[in-house]
């Protein structure tokens, strides 16, 4: 993406009037340290005329962590770039799926750099994505990511979305599994004091006590905005910027050289895929006991699984909504019962809060 494209990006959101609160540039797809350190120094001192305009901004790049150095730590400190590393655990599971294109294993790599981001004090993140195999060793994916001092762990589940056309979760009684990983992992988190986060508790837990929190990110226009190295841009969900369907050759919905991005509200192609994405809302509204919590699912899980956008229920809602926002509740409510049996407990401290 050349600087022009970068520039071009900024002025276009400016133009359009299509900033509101803080803006999160996440470089993304890819590896995006297969550029150098000059790449980014050269392009991130675009944001700052946001900053004129009241605008926070912050950097933010997630990696397989294989060519983090010393010159990427730098580069990271200096523009105070939040740092994820895609990472899935120990040795024997991370290299069971993420190998070089010769198959040869990556962790060692990957862990190498993970030790340059610690000599450099620089906290990180970790998305771990969730195989069947993967299940079958909470002890050992809690130890290693609590030992490698990260400070907070995302799981994503092994999806049939874009190119990826199997998953190894779709087998009979992944759910069950999923559930009894979630059940170790907990009482492993809570038995070390919650050293280590995990974004699937405090998402759902904040979903589920604060109605402010359940917006659904990938079903508006424009709260994610995608952009491609040429300026090609799409909005709603990440995933759809380089894939394509039968009906939907493209997803791309203009070009941040060439006109203005609100114009294209007003295009046959923006309405189509809108008006497709708001029909599979209304359908999980409708047959849904968990709408509130979720807003409508992920549009590119639908299409990539399903078929349409105007369908409900994917691997990823059955696991990531249904199966954490019980786990969830359920924890809430010990908690709530803990209160009612024990009323010396510091009321000061009460933090959950019972809707009727």
């Amino acid at each position: 993406m050349s600087v022009q494209t970068v520039e071009a990006v900024v002025s276009r959101l400016r133009e359009d009037q299509l900033l509101k609160g803080p803006l999160l540039v996440n470089w993304h797809a890819g590896e995006p340290l297969a550029l150098p350190p000059q790449f980014y120094r050269s392009r991130i001192p675009a944001f700052t005329p946001l900053a004129n305009d009241g605008i926070a901004v912050e950097q933010s790049l997630q990696t397989n962590g294989i060519l983090i150095d010393d010159a990427f730590c730098e580069l990271f400190q200096e523009f105070n770039i939040a740092v994820g590393v895609s990472v899935d655990g120990p040795a024997f599971v991370h290299d069971r799926e993420r190998l070089t294109r010769a198959g040869r294993p990556t962790h060692a790599r990957t862990e190498g750099g993970m030790s340059k981001l610690r000599a450099h004090g620089i906290s990180f993140n970790a998305i771990c994505v969730l195989t069947d195999f993967s299940l079958q060793h909470p002890d050992a994916i809690y130890e290693y990511f609590r030992d490698s001092k990260v400070r907070a762990v995302a799981f994503n589940i092994e999806e049939i979305e874009g190119v990826n056309r199997t998953s190894s979760i779709s087998n009979h009684g992944y759910n069950d599994r999923f559930r009894a990983f979630l059940e170790r992992f907990w009482t492993r988190v809570e038995g070390d004091g919650g050293v280590l986060q995990v974004r699937e508790f405090d998402d759902m837990e904040a979903r589920i006590l604060d109605r402010h929190q359940r917006r659904n990110s990938q079903t508006d226009p424009f709260v994610n905005l995608n952009v491609a190295w040429n300026g090609d841009w799409s909005t709603f969900c990440p995933e759809l910027l380089g894939v394509s369907f039968p009906e939907y050759p493209t997803f791309m919905l203009g070009n941040v050289h060439h006109g203005s991005m609100r114009a294209a509200l007003a295009t046959e192609a923006f309405k189509r895929l809108y008006f497709d994405i708001q029909a599979g809302v209304d359908a999980c509204r409708s047959e849904c006991a968990y709408f509130e919590v979720c807003g409508g699912g992920n549009p590119s899980n639908k299409i990539s699984e399903n078929g349409s956008f105007r369908s409900t229920a994917t691997i990823n809602c059955r696991n990531r909504i249904l199966v954490v926002g019980d786990f969830i509740m359920d924890r809430i409510e010990e908690r709530i019962c803990a209160r009612k049996s024990h009323p010396a407990l510091d009321r000061a401290e009460e933090k959950i809060s019972v809707e009727p």
